[in-house]
């Protein structure tokens, strides 16, 4: 079985950013923009330079989800 980038990048919060996405719009948002940086990233069909420009954008959101998730915790919002 193959791990997820989800699972890759945030192997102790997946679930919760999953569960939490739910119920956040914002959240939701962001790990749709993550998902299709990370099909893109992967593609074959696209150059290098491409490709670096999708891992940049992957972190970005990456950073994003982690911001969100925080925020959705502090909000006493538990997933």
């Amino acid at each position: 079985m193959s791990t997820s980038p989800l699972e890759k990048d945030f192997p102790h919060f997946a679930a919760v950013i999953r569960q939490a996405s739910r119920h956040d719009e914002a959240l939701k948002g962001a790990l749709a923009d993550y998902e299709t940086a990370c099909r893109k990233e992967a593609s074959r069909d696209i150059c290098e330079v491409e490709r670096a420009e999708w891992t940049r954008i992957r972190r970005e959101v990456a950073n994003e989800m982690k911001r969100l998730v925080q925020l959705y915790s502090i909000d006493g919002q538990n997933p």
